[in-house]
């Protein structure tokens, strides 16, 4: 029997903050945004509502940037650049993942269903502020 899933105002917050943005966000910095809003929200909330939207498919764990863990509300397959300087997580939705998945779909890997690729740097403006 699956368990009925109830309805959270503070889980909405979370997810629709997540949708708004290209930030890539760890669980820190949205309780600080929504703490803002909603001064009843605590950290472990954001904690067990970002879990339970992975969990329903709903965001995914990008990358950990200095051990913290960064999140996208962006579920299809796409490339992330981080900056090592900033810590900065970016989309670059222009790199063809699907040459990917054909190069390596059908060998001896096995096959690849999904593709996570984190490219790393400097970023355009950590590069302009040397």
């Amino acid at each position: 029997m699956e368990k009925k899933l109830r309805h959270s105002h503070q889980r909405d917050m979370i997810y629709n903050y997540l949708i708004s943005t290209k930030d890539h966000p760890s669980a820190e910095m949205i309780y600080e945004d929504l703490k803002k809003i909603e001064p009843t929200l605590s950290l472990g909330t954001v904690y067990r509502n970002l879990k339970l939207l992975e969990e329903l498919g709903m965001v995914k764990k990008v990358t950990s940037v200095n051990n913290v863990e960064r999140y996208d509300a962006m579920t299809s397959d796409h490339i992330h650049f981080v900056c090592d300087k900033c810590g900065a997580v970016m989309d670059l939705p222009d790199f063809d993942q699907q040459l990917l998945k054909e190069k390596f779909g059908n060998s001896s890997y096995g096959n690849i269903e999904w593709v996570n690729v984190i490219l790393g740097g400097t970023c355009a403006k950590c590069r302009e502020s040397k």
